[in-house]
């Protein structure tokens, strides 16, 4: 009687896992799109594209909130280690977090062509951009903000798919 007790009791306890494992697998790989393998793209190096290697200016001199220069407040480290996921519907960033500097949220800049378009900003250090059409060269950097906000990464390139 007590092992049959016991037995239903890892009966449920085993299908509780297996479904919470399943649930787990269905929501954390539909953000990644539908329609075909996500396609993970290494960091891109700058030396191949033509124009301004440099995209986003420097945010000039560090001044603080009251407008006063070198009163010891700092930017931010440019955030580094730009990752992108392309899922066919739309692409998936993710870099390094800037950790001890007071970074409150991240800016995210795209070109297609000429100069760099603020997309958003987020919180986390991941950030998706849903408006992305196929077969285009798409270009992004991110910024640090805190009080600051730092100089831009270093560029990530992706071309998307024709779907």
């Amino acid at each position: 009687m007590v092992f049959q007790n016991l037995n239903k009791g890892m009966r449920l306890v085993s299908s509780f896992l297996i479904i919470t494992s399943c649930l787990f697998y269905v929501f954390s790989f539909t953000a990644c799109g539908r329609r075909g393998d996500p396609v993970l793209i290494a960091p891109y190096d700058g030396d191949v594209v033509k124009g301004d290697a440099d995209g986003l200016k420097g945010q000039g001199p560090a001044e603080d909130v009251t407008g006063k220069q070198g009163s010891g407040t700092t930017m931010p480290d440019v955030p580094g280690g730009l990752m992108l996921l392309y899922t066919q519907k739309a692409v998936v960033l993710t870099w390094d977090e800037v950790k001890g500097q007071d970074v409150r949220r991240y800016k995210v800049y795209r070109s297609s062509g000429d100069g760099y378009l603020f997309l958003g900003d987020t919180a986390t250090p991941a950030f998706t951009d849903r408006e992305v059409n196929p077969d285009t060269k798409y270009h992004y950097k991110v910024t640090a903000v805190g009080i600051l906000e730092s100089l831009p990464s270093k560029e990530i390139v992706i071309i998307t798919e024709v779907r």
